[in-house]
């Protein structure tokens, strides 16, 4: 048994070597004989051979064969839920890593389940950045709106904004970030004065904390014009369409994505009002931005 110890630990550092050099294969072949040895080594459970089933696990998620890792992993979440004391840390990092794979897979009612249990590990943890907390929350709202079941995911957005607000106040920048996220939902559910509420308040903030020209004002412009847009308020969703491309293009001289979608946002308006000559003339300048 020393012996098979002794050969795991040589073989573990092996695989760590391999993996930070990205030679996968090698790796994962390696990572299957540890395992091997973790059987015959430890008693399950042991931290070890939770160890060995988690570096599998992984190798297999990093080389992009998702349902080969998840069995590698949930088993050894099994595991770090019944170690004596639990290990709050490694048990968060497994939930977390889970819920993402599992979200990934398309299983999404199990990717709750484990950013669940993801959030309520690392809420007893004083040293866990507050953003992975919030990230989570945002991530399960997401899964609920993206799986029809909208209304199931304010609470999530409402609870991100709450530890936001408690933990850096209310005029931080990752505040704006959770607001905008929460108006966008609020726009989608046609709830348009609440979305213009939380999409002014985040749009404040944002002023306030960054340059004119940064990108997340640029954001904030067009969500909002999206807003009027949608309720049939046409000169102020023109007057902020134009102000968000104008932001755009005074940061970079060759605009991302985003700043396209503008345009096509606010043609789409002009094409409403017949006047499609400028709608045409605004994307077709939009695109030769982007392909400087």
């Amino acid at each position: 048994m020393k012996g098979d110890e002794k050969l795991w630990g040589i073989l573990n550092d092996k695989l760590d070597m391999l993996r930070a050099s990205n030679r996968l294969p090698e790796a994962i072949r390696i990572a299957e004989t540890a395992l091997d040895l973790a059987q015959r080594a430890f008693k399950p459970g042991d931290s070890n051979y939770t160890l060995s089933l988690e570096k599998l696990g992984q190798l297999h998620d990093q080389a992009g064969d998702r349902a080969a890792a998840k069995p590698y992993l949930v088993k050894a979440h099994g595991f770090l839920e019944k170690a004596e004391p639990v290990d709050g840390h490694a048990l968060f990092r497994s939930a977390r890593r889970l819920g993402f794979l599992c979200d990934n897979l398309g299983e999404t009612d199990a990717a709750i389940g484990y950013y669940e249990i993801a959030f309520k590990t690392g809420s007893k943890l004083a040293d866990l950045p507050y953003s992975d907390l919030g990230t989570m929350l945002n991530n399960v709202a997401l899964i609920y709106r993206k799986t029809g079941r909208q209304k199931a995911a304010e609470p999530y957005y409402l609870h991100a904004l709450e530890i936001y607000e408690k933990q850096v106040g209310p005029d931080h920048p990752d505040v704006a970030r959770v607001l905008n996220n929460l108006a966008v939902f609020y726009t989608n559910e046609r709830r348009f004065a609440e979305a213009e509420k939380t999409h002014l308040r985040a749009l404040s903030i944002r002023e306030k904390a960054h340059p004119p020209t940064h990108p997340d004002i640029a954001q904030s412009k067009c969500n909002l014009a999206v807003v009027y847009h949608s309720n049939g308020d046409y000169a102020r969703a023109s007057e902020l369409y134009r102000a968000s491309i104008k932001t755009w293009e005074e940061a970079t001289e060759k605009p991302p994505e985003d700043y396209e979608i503008v345009a096509s946002n606010y043609a789409d308006l002009l094409r409403s009002l017949g006047k499609a000559r400028q709608a045409n003339q605004l994307e077709e300048r939009a695109r030769k931005k982007r392909r400087l």
